[in-house]
């Protein structure tokens, strides 16, 4: 059992996206960063959808009433773990020993916008609503026996900066917007507002214009991550894992998949822009990124290697 003794600013349990839900409404949900997810799960030897925690600008005070295994797959933290009378260094991208009564220390995320915990056995859905979680809250975690510490010598994916550029292939809209329009959407520099959420990623910059006869709304349709709307006021949205099914505005461009997870690191303040690529290049980005996967989590050296 796992007890939530500080939530941090934002904490969710999440698995692996929920699909052939979205005609009834339900977004399609799981991880923000899922490939971050993924490694957090391996370092524990969970599958790769096991249900782990995410943690946004803050890691949350956790304490095991259990012996397990654990990991935190992230780019920067300070992270302690109390174990009776002293502090032990949990060390991110690593698979630490837990013993029963060991309390995580709530800290901030340094680099990166969110980090993920992952406990061997996964953490069990039953007993917990949907959303996030508050102090008091205990969760159960599943049956497990790993017998390895694995680590990652190096994420497969930089930590973020302050600076990024998103690639996208043009939207189902994009026939709407002036040449003018989609000139200063591919030129102008994006700032990542606070108005932000899981949802979507409000961006502020110079108006987006539309061709005559258009205004950037449209009769409602499916919206998927990674859509990128532009609001009647010209401004964009990029979507994320936790976007509405449905959208009405114009959707001038689609962020690849590979570049979802640099989406989710950001923050607020962070300066966007956007490249266009095609479909192809789409492809064989998301097919670097899984080769990438397979082989960073490796067996740790013992201690005398």
């Amino acid at each position: 059992m796992i007890e939530i003794l500080n939530k941090g600013l934002l904490t969710l349990p999440v698995t692996v996206s929920r699909h052939l839900l979205e005609r009834f409404g339900v977004p399609t949900g799981g991880p923000a960063d899922p490939f971050l997810c993924i490694l957090a799960n391996r370092l524990v030897e969970n599958p790769d959808g096991a249900c782990a925690l995410e943690a946004s600008l803050m890691l949350p005070g956790l304490v095991f009433h259990r012996a397990c295994f654990a990991a935190i797959a992230g780019f920067s933290a300070e992270v302690f773990l109390k174990r009776g009378q002293d502090a032990i260094p949990f060390p991110l991208n690593r698979t630490v020993l837990i013993e029963a009564g060991d309390e995580l220390l709530p800290a901030p995320i340094k680099a990166g916008m969110r980090a993920y915990i992952a406990v061997s056995g996964g953490i069990e859905r039953k007993g917990f609503r949907a959303g996030k979680l508050t102090e008091g809250t205990v969760l159960a975690i599943g049956e497990s026996s790993p017998r390895r510490i694995l680590h990652i010598p190096e994420l497969p994916f930089p930590a973020p900066k302050e600076k990024a550029e998103i690639r996208v292939i043009p939207g189902v809209q994009e026939s709407a917007f002036s040449r003018e329009g989609k000139e200063t959407f591919y030129a102008s520099e994006y700032s990542y507002t606070p108005e932000s959420s899981r949802m979507g990623i409000r961006l502020k910059g110079e108006a987006v214009s539309f061709r005559p006869g258009c205004d950037g709304n449209i009769i409602s349709e499916g919206m998927l991550a990674g859509d990128i709307q532009i609001t009647p006021s010209g401004q964009p949205i990029l979507m994320l894992s936790d976007c509405p099914t449905t959208g009405g505005y114009t959707k001038i461009a689609h962020a690849i998949t590979a570049d979802i997870p640099l989406a989710a690191q950001l923050r607020p303040g962070a300066r966007i822009r956007f490249r266009q690529v095609s479909v192809a290049d789409a492809h064989i980005a998301l097919r670097r990124l899984i080769i990438k996967l397979d082989p960073c989590v490796r067996e740790a050296p013992r201690q005398g290697d």
